[in-house]
């Protein structure tokens, strides 16, 4: 019931309220019942409803793609000391299929480190909101990508300030390069990064596709609340298994 209501954007209580002979009335939505008395609701059915008011299209892959993995480096997801650790193993282990499959199709890959720069007042007031950014590297030869990552030496490193990978970064240049038509964005994290990207990507003319488990948040609800917010207005959200099967399939 949490997630269904989350998804339509209203609290339990309300969901619970507006339940009328085992549907949801204003939504159309069907009430189906555990043999324990559980309330369950289909996620087709909720995705059909924002359909039908104008949300959660497809955009759908493209034909020229690029894979960006933000913060998945040392930082994030193996050192437990560093303020910016998440248990994020089984998202890597999904990364790493999507990286090693971009090596073997000739798909570009772009690995994004978040920085901090000193003097740079819009991120002396940003660290006010989150300290644990002090924590992170200056310069590109401090980080240190997971073990788990296997790179190649044709895949590019970029720093990055803030939330957006493309805030005075080269990475759009790097994309036109490449005629990108599809970004494929995983790492960390779902509410921060992933996000801002996703919402950056889609106004240069280039299709966002999130594959949901290669991306994390700290927070399980917090991780979920914003994928499925982004597959409602902003990109695809799909599963690593059909971007994989797409990165093998294209031409």
């Amino acid at each position: 019931m949490h997630d269904a209501a989350r998804l339509l954007g209203i609290s339990p209580t309300t969901l619970r309220r507006l339940e009328k002979d085992k549907e949801v009335k204003g939504y159309g939505l069907r009430v189906y019942y555990t043999p324990g008395g559980q309330r369950r609701y289909s996620t087709s059915e909720i995705e059909q409803f924002f359909l039908n008011r104008g949300f959660s299209g497809k955009i759908g892959f493209g034909k020229k793609p690029v894979l960006l993995v933000i913060d998945c480096n040392t930082l994030f997801t193996t050192k437990k000391e560093s303020p910016l650790y998440g248990e994020w193993n089984k998202e890597v282990e999904q990364i790493a299929l999507l990286v090693n499959t971009a090596h073997q199709t000739n798909c570009p890959v772009v690995f994004a480190h978040s920085c901090y720069q000193e003097n740079d007042l819009g991120l002396e007031i940003y660290t006010k909101k989150i300290p644990a950014m002090l924590s992170l590297k200056r310069t590109i030869k401090d980080v240190k990508l997971d073990d788990r990552i296997k790179e190649k030496k044709s895949d590019i490193h970029l720093m990055y300030k803030y939330l957006s990978v493309y805030y005075q970064t080269e990475l759009l240049e790097l994309l036109k390069k490449h005629s990108c038509d599809t970004l494929i964005i995983c790492g960390f994290s779902t509410s921060g990064a992933i996000r801002t990207v996703v919402t950056e990507t889609i106004q240069y003319g280039i299709r966002p596709i999130v594959p949901a488990e290669a991306v994390g948040d700290r927070d399980d609800y917090v991780h979920r609340s914003n994928l499925a917010d982004i597959n409602t207005k902003f990109g695809d959200v799909v599963s690593v298994h059909d971007t994989i099967r797409y990165l093998m399939r294209r031409d």
